[in-house]
């Protein structure tokens, strides 16, 4: 059945079968049935199997296909389609079935695009943020820095090839505007720049890059400048940290006698003085020799043993408890007013002012910036003026409600 479905048509078969019937197939021999004169025996078993009309059915469907496989399939160009559509419609139809449907289906898809843009925008922002703040509460720590890096590596890899920069940049932004200069500092921002594999050239790069997109923010591209300077060794890497100096001193006025970059230059000498005079104060009166850390921030060891006596002078005083050792001392009540040692008002006028309802208590004495450390001594009764609403840290720019009360009280 199969040999004959591929050679001749059911017509022919058919023809066959009736002319075999009738003896008019006796020209070409009763057993030849293909007319090529080869004999066979089995002629008459294989005619009859065709007049079966499932195998009649299936000749016609393969004719069929055979013949839609042969038809040239052609389509008329569009402009010929769009033609014959548009033709016979008048504008209004024209108007609500193709303009309306057209212009409202660009809307819907552009308002779901800047829909589903700003929830992934909003996410990566959260979640770069999250990404800093815990690499800085693991500061020192590499082993958790590590695990707290490779974990939101995961979380971001929806940024793509961008991950990495936009990761450390978003990093060292939230690093220089919360921590201050340290030996430590420097320490944990050069294993950062091992962890992200970073050449020192494009460490250098990164530190500019960054530098540039803040430009309002001197402080911080101050620390990052003492950074750059004191982990990066080659002169080549140095030197691309220059765009940062020219930044800082373009925001200095020159005024003939000392020049921007001169005035950069020495505060970035004061800089690591401050932080070796801190590291020795935060080494505690039980110090014999010198507090370790002078030479990655480039003092030289004469001017940080003169440190370091002076801060052993002072009983190793920080140099906010030497600023602010009074008002460590001293007691305020709710409303900023002053108390005795047995905590009541020393000034006993004072007290006719409880029944003033409109007056606003005190926010505390001494308030403390939670993102940058920055400390604000309050005078009582007078923070509704110094410390008003828009208050903003002058170090980092945080709004009122980022301080914090220290409590002093309990000392």
């Amino acid at each position: 059945a199969a040999t004959l479905t591929s050679s001749i048509t059911y017509d022919e078969v058919a023809g066959a079968g009736v002319g075999e019937e009738t003896g008019e197939g006796a020209e070409g021999g009763a057993d030849d049935l293909f007319g090529d004169g080869v004999q066979s025996s089995s002629s008459s078993a294989a005619t009859q199997q065709l007049k079966d009309p499932r195998l009649a059915e299936l000749i016609r469907t393969k004719e069929k296909r055979a013949a839609m496989k042969l038809e040239p399939t052609s389509r008329p160009p569009l402009k010929q389609q769009v033609q014959n559509f548009l033709k016979g419609k008048d504008f209004g139809e024209i108007f609500f079935t193709v303009l309306i449907p057209v212009i409202g289906g660009y809307y819907l898809t552009k308002e779901a695009y800047t829909r589903v843009s700003d929830r992934v925008g909003t996410k990566a922002e959260e979640t770069l943020e999250d990404y800093a703040n815990e690499m800085i509460y693991h500061d020192g720590d590499f082993d958790e820095m590590k695990l707290a890096h490779q974990a939101y590596s995961k979380k971001l890899a929806f940024l793509g090839p961008k991950k990495s920069d936009t990761m450390i940049k978003i990093y060292l932004e939230y690093y220089a505007k919360k921590k201050t200069v340290s030996p430590q500092a420097i320490s944990s921002l050069s294993y950062v720049f091992s962890m992200y594999k970073l050449t020192e050239e494009r460490a250098a790069e990164t530190l500019c890059e960054l530098c540039s997109t803040m430009p309002e923010k001197i402080a911080s591209a101050g620390k990052l400048l003492f950074f750059g300077t004191h982990i990066l060794k080659s002169k080549e890497a140095k030197a691309k940290l220059q765009p940062i100096k020219e930044l800082l001193a373009s925001s200095y006025r020159d005024d003939g006698v000392v020049s921007g970059e001169e005035i950069v230059d020495r505060s970035q000498v004061a800089m690591g003085e401050a932080a070796y005079r801190a590291a020795v104060a935060a080494g505690g009166k039980k110090q014999t020799e010198m507090t370790i850390g002078w030479e990655v921030l480039g003092l030289d060891k004469e001017t940080a043993t003169a440190i370091y006596e002076e801060v052993a002078k002072e009983g190793f005083m920080s140099s906010r408890e030497a600023k602010y050792g009074r008002a460590y001392s001293q007691k305020y009540d709710d409303k900023g007013r002053k108390l005795d040692t047995e905590g009541k008002l020393e000034n006993p006028e004072e007290a006719d002012d409880d029944g003033d309802d409109d007056s606003a208590p005190a926010a505390g004495n001494v308030q403390e910036c939670t993102e940058c450390g920055y400390t604000l001594f309050v005078a009582e009764g007078r923070d509704f003026k110094f410390f008003g609403a828009n208050f903003r840290c002058p170090e980092c720019g945080a709004t009122k409600d980022k301080f914090k009360a220290v409590d002093t009280s309990e000392t």
